[in-house]
Order: structure tokens, then C-alpha cells, then sequence
């Protein structure tokens, strides 16, 4: 089972270090044991609203990541762009749907067809 921890925050889109400040802190995300991705998304509709999105390998990976980056050695510049208080989210993935050609692949607790009628 993977984890996900997103962090929602609102940014001056037009600002000249964004993708400065990320390139110097997400590499240190997605170098943390047990990081499996980070992402940056951009509102399509709301430039200035970013979410990162990490998925860890367990909780105990996502937990371990969190207490670094709430220590003077994983403190990160992102403070120097946001302009509102972030959100931060912990999730863990219930369920997984891959696409295909024709039909979903579920990807997670088998389960019998007659349970989803």
C-alpha cells in the first residue's frame, strides 16, 4: 500500500524564483527513502494554486519525511514564494485503477464482481 502527502499552496504564478525554489528542494524529496514520486500540479483555472503531490513506499517512510522537513535540515525556501497559508494532506491509497484500451485494470484488494453490483 502506498502513501500520499500533498501540500496545497497559493503562489504568485508570475514570481521569478518558483521554479528555482522547487528545483532546489524537490530533489531532496524525491531522494528520501522511500519516496516513490513528487510531483508539482498547476490549476489550469488558477495558476497560483500549486499542490505537490508525494507518493511513499509505507507510512512509516512518510512519516520519517515529515518529521525531516520540520527539522532545521529539511527546511525548505518554499515560504519565500506562497502568498497564503498552506494545507498539508496525509492519504493512504485505497485503490488503484490503471487505464487500458477497452476496460479499467483495478489494481489493489481482489474482490469478487458481485460485490460492486
Amino acid at each position: 500500500m502506498s502513501f500520499i502527502s500533498t501540500l496545497e499552496i497559493t503562489v504568485d504564478p508570475a514570481a521569478a524564483n518558483l521554479d528555482a525554489i522547487f528545483d532546489l528542494d524537490l530533489p531532496n524529496t524525491a531522494a528520501f527513502p522511500g519516496n516513490q514520486s513528487t510531483e508539482v500540479l498547476q490549476d489550469t483555472h488558477n495558476p497560483g494554486r500549486l499542490i505537490v503531490v508525494s507518493r511513499w513506499a509505507t507510512q512509516a517512510d512518510l512519516d520519517a519525511y515529515t518529521a525531516w522537513r520540520q527539522s532545521p535540515e529539511g527546511k525548505t525556501r518554499v515560504a519565500e514564494i506562497i502568498t497564503g497559508p498552506p494545507s498539508s494532506r496525509h492519504f493512504s491509497v485505497r485503490n488503484t485503477y490503471q487505464g487500458a484500451v477497452a476496460e479499467h485494470i483495478r489494481i489493489g484488494p481482489q474482490r469478487h464482481q458481485d460485490e460492486y453490483l
